[in-house]
Formats: C-alpha cells, sequence, structure tokens
C-alpha cells in the first residue's frame, strides 16, 4: 500500500542496526548544523538524551529534531519524548538498587546461591514493574563475571534461562553468561534446559517472522550442539529470512533435526529466481551455494559473484558457532552528538 516502504526500520534483524546508524548519524549532523552551540548530551543507538540552560532552547532543537527526521519519514517516538527540568537522577531507581545487590563469593555456597536468586527475584518484580526498561539483561550482565560455586551452578544457569523465557530479547547476553562463567568456574552447560528454551522461543516468534530472537536460538543450538525437534524444524522452514535460513541449514547438516524434518524447498524456490542475485535474497543465494547446502547457477553465471567466490569471500563463519561470548551480545557504541557526560 506504500509502495512496499515501511515506516522506520524493522525491529529485529542485527542489520537494523547498521541502518539505524547511517540514517541517525546523518541526522546528528543535520542537527548540529542548525542548532550551533545549543546541541550537549548524547545518542546510543537510538535514543537521544540532550540537556540546556533554557526551556526555549530545548523547545527549538526538538523541534529541528522532529523536522531532520521526518525528511527520513521517521518520527520520536511520542511516548518516550518529554522534557523534563532538573536535576534528575542520573541512573534509574533500579539500576541503582540491582548494582548494589551484594553477592557472597564462592566460598560462601550457600549464601552465593540465595544471594543469586534473592538477585533474580528482584529483578522480574522490577521488569514486571517496568516492561520497556533493559531490566533483566541488566540483571544478566549484572553478573556474567561471577565465579559460582558449583553447588549454586544449577540455580545461576536456571535464573538466567528464566530471564530468557521472560524477554527473549536477553538470549544473545545470556548464552555469553553462561558460557562466560560456566568457564570460569569449570561448569558444564546442560543441554535439556537449553533446548526447552530454544525450542520456546522458536515456537514463540517462528510463526510471527522475528527472525532475530529465532536467529539466536538457532545460533544457540548450534554453539551448544543442542538438538531440535522436528516440529522446530517445520517451523524455520517456514520463514522467509536468510540468517535464519543459513542457521537452519547449518543446523540440519550437522544432525540437530531429525531427518527430513527441515524442508528446504522455500529456500531452493528462492535461490533460483532468475533475479535472485539482485533481490532480498541474494545473501541465501550466495552463501548456501558456497557452502554446498542448496546449489545456485546463478553464483557461477554473474562476474561478481563468481569472482567473490573464487576468491574465497565467505559471510558465514562456521568456526563462530562454538560457545562464547559473541560480540554482538556487548553494549553497541552510538552518536555523533558531543557526549557531555563521560
Amino acid at each position: 500500500m506504500n509502495e512496499g516502504q515501511t515506516h522506520g526500520i524493522p525491529i529485529g534483524p542485527d542489520g537494523s542496526l547498521v541502518a539505524a546508524e547511517i540514517l541517525l548519524a546523518a541526522a546528528d549532523q543535520d542537527l548540529l548544523k542548525r542548532c550551533p552551540g545549543l546541541v550537549r548530551g548524547f545518542r546510543y543507538v537510538d535514543d537521544y538524551e540532550l540537556s540546556f540552560a533554557k526551556l526555549r532552547d530545548a523547545e527549538q532543537v526538538l523541534m529541528e529534531l522532529q523536522g531532520i527526521l521526518a525528511t527520513y519519514e521517521l518520527n520520536l517516538n511520542p511516548r518516550k519524548t518529554r522534557v523534563e527540568e532538573l536535576p534528575r537522577p542520573l541512573e534509574s531507581s533500579w539500576g541503582a538498587e540491582l548494582a548494589r545487590y551484594q553477592l557472597r563469593d564462592a566460598s560462601h555456597a550457600v549464601g552465593q546461591r540465595n544471594d543469586l536468586v534473592s538477585l533474580f527475584s528482584r529483578a522480574f518484580e522490577i521488569s514486571s514493574e517496568h516492561p520497556e526498561e533493559s531490566v533483566l539483561k541488566y540483571a544478566i550482565a549484572r553478573v556474567q563475571n561471577e565465579n559460582v560455586n558449583t553447588a549454586g551452578w544449577r540455580a545461576f544457569h536456571n535464573c538466567v534461562l528464566d530471564a530468557v523465557g521472560a524477554d527473549p530479547s536477553t538470549l544473545a547476553v545470556a548464552l555469553g553468561t553462561l558460557h562466560q562463567v560456566s568457564a570460569l568456574g569449570g561448569h558444564a552447560v546442560p543441554a535439556s534446559p537449553l533446548s526447552e528454551t530454544f525450542e520456546s522461543i522458536i515456537f514463540r516468534h517462528a510463526s510471527r517472522g522475528e527472525g532475530s530472537e529465532v536467529a539466536w536460538a538457532l545460533w544457540g543450538a548450534l554453539a551448544w550442539s543442542v538438538p531440535l525437534s522436528k516440529e522446530v524444524g517445520a517451523m524455520v522452514s517456514k520463514m522467509d529470512d536468510n540468517i535464519v535460513a543459513l542457521l537452519a541449514l547449518d543446523a540440519d547438516t550437522n544432525g540437530l533435526f531429525p531427518k527430513g524434518s527441515v524442508d528446504r524447498q522455500l529456500w531452493v524456490s528462492a535461490v533460483n529466481q532468475p533475479d535472485v542475485l539482485i533481490s532480498e535474497n541474494w545473501l541465501l543465494a550466495y552463501e548456501a551455494n558456497r557452502q554446498g547446502w542448496l546449489n545456485c547457477p546463478a553464483v557461477a553465471a554473474d562476474p561478481a559473484f563468481s569472482g567473490m567466490f573464487t576468491a574465497g569471500v565467505s559471510f558465514y563463519d562456521r568456526a563462530r558457532n562454538v560457545p562464547q561470548f559473541p560480540s554482538a551480545a556487548r553494549g553497541l557504541p552510538g552518536g555523533a552528538i558531543l557526549d557531555d557526560y563521560a
């Protein structure tokens, strides 16, 4: 209804972060030019926080920012946009509370376990009060360097995976935390809770076409060699998402799905379209062909893609599918606005 154009940027795919940064870096530069000397603060991904000496300056910059974003057919979120009088707290009250939480060390086995359970219990409570805040992700990051006693390891990984169940956007940092803490304490991450978590996430998000959550679940299954059910295989087979398709093809090749449960027909049809290399499915066509998962004759016939193939160019590194703390799960920088806080 709008010539195939969306308003804003799709939430989910990691490529959206790149697109958002390109657009908003340009918006930053426009804002600095239009309001010289007035802009102080920072932008973190798509969140602006600016401070002003006078109310009229704040209103002027807000008006200019709205106008700049409109030229890119973007809008400020009215529920999150406000002018507040200083002084304001430098951090949220819940963030300060969780940061101050005292966790006993590994020499206090029972005490440490109780402290961890108490921390996550409080985080779940706060999360229900502030559903739009990244409370559970903060709680997981809070414990990512803990040396957990063996007696508390089961409680620890259950708390972390419970947080994933409540907020699937925490999955990447949760998997990184489990890897990091298990390596530090010499623990094994049990496959059964991981399998249950991955299956739950895929069942919940695949039918909605929410590729980011499904992709992280598939990556986790590959990294920890966790088998998945035929029902999950059938669900991911219906997803028109290049990243999900590549991960699912890799998982299927590695025997993580029951034989025959992944139907490749949708992806085979996509990579055999005449214009596939100039379509949104070029990544699937090139990389699945390169990895030997699907055959795409168009790659060999195209000078640019055949040249990349001959040169050994690949966008999918199978060696990265191992337990680790993925860099994509860590904090993201952003913004050309002057940072006057740090």
